[in-house]
């Protein structure tokens, strides 16, 4: 892609992602357990320059995931309610590092303002709970799916690196590719 379409691209997508992101509070996160299994979850979030942060008590089994396996897939997703079609809903995810953060170190107090600067006092009475560990989620890479053929991938750091699909889907019958269903 040339740098002209790409920087145009990006000042294109990037807003749309961090407005999405922004009106999103939670975010779904696919774990997976010292034995392989998987478990789905989700938890409030708050996104600092580093990362996502997610405060959970390792009682859940996402947390306890986590912390066996510092790997996961997050993903945000726009509402049933509000999305155009149920097959397109527009929807961020990643790939990221999990990274446990530490008590009454920097990170840590950041960590907690931040989420308590969007989930207010609850976040005093979680954060100081034996059990409720702080997690930073780095993102690596990503896609931001937009809708019907419109699937971006994302850098950590949102940057968009290309477009995703270099063809749209295709009828059975006349082999002609569509936009939307």
């Amino acid at each position: 892609m040339s740098e002209v379409k790409q920087e145009r691209l990006q000042n294109r997508l990037g807003p749309q992602i961090q407005e999405f992101r922004a009106a999103c509070q939670t975010v779904q996160l696919a774990t997976v357990d010292a034995d392989g299994k998987p478990n789905v979850s989700y938890a409030p979030f708050a996104l600092l320059e580093d990362g996502y942060y997610v405060l959970i008590s390792k009682i859940a089994r996402h947390a306890r995931n986590l912390l066996e396996n510092p790997q996961v897939s997050l993903m945000m997703i726009e509402d049933e309610a509000t999305s155009k079609t149920i097959y397109a809903r527009t929807r961020l995810t990643f790939e990221a590092n999990v990274v446990l953060v530490e008590r009454e170190t920097e990170r840590w107090q950041a960590g907690v303002e931040a989420l308590k600067a969007r989930f207010g006092e609850i976040i005093d009475g979680l954060s100081g709970l034996e059990d409720f560990k702080l997690f930073r989620l780095e993102p690596t890479q990503g896609l931001f799916v937009k809708g019907f053929g419109q699937a971006f991938q994302v850098s950590g750091d949102d940057l968009v690196d290309f477009v995703h699909l270099t063809e749209g889907h295709k009828r059975i019958e006349d082999g002609q590719e569509v936009k939307s269903a």
